[in-house]
């Protein structure tokens, strides 16, 4: 009998783990399906850098960016933070300035409107380090996720 508890009590203590390396799937709203045309909002910096590539955005693709937000059937709010260093003091090493290393953050929300208020019903957001960065914008690998959501693929 104590053999059995024994056994018992190791499987509960890892029952628990066995889900730590699970990655939760993000479950993709059926309406994001029936989007075809984009409005971009927000950010300067990023909005251009998606108009900048929007031929190749677009290229095989369902979505297209439209300059208007009345003509669009949704609205892309897009945030952008540039990374890289920061200097700040440390009072622990007395006044001394240490370069912390901020990450490029990117954030997209993706809403339609009902009646006179917009939902969001896509959001993404994505932290690069200054290689990552340089090698593909956060804000271009972000529509490619969102191109694939709403697409499928194409």
């Amino acid at each position: 009998m104590k053999r059995y508890s024994g056994y018992l009590v190791v499987v509960v203590l890892l029952l628990p783990g066995l889900g730590i390396g699970k990655h939760k799937e993000e479950k993709i709203d059926p309406r994001l399906k029936q989007i075809h045309t984009v409005f971009l909002k927000g950010d300067s910096t990023a909005v251009q850098d998606i108009q900048a590539k929007q031929a190749e955005i677009e290229k095989d693709s369902c979505l297209r960016l439209v300059p208007d937000a009345d003509t669009a059937d949704a609205v892309l709010k897009v945030n952008y933070s540039p990374g890289g260093f920061a200097r700040s003091l440390s009072y622990e090493n007395r006044g001394q300035a240490i370069q912390d290393v901020n990450p490029y953050h990117t954030s997209m929300e993706l809403s339609i409107r009902e009646g006179t208020k917009l939902k969001k019903i896509w959001a993404r957001d994505l932290d690069l380090d200054e290689r990552q960065e340089q090698a593909r914008r956060g804000t271009l690998r972000l529509m490619d996720v969102l191109r694939q959501d709403a697409c499928g693929g194409r």
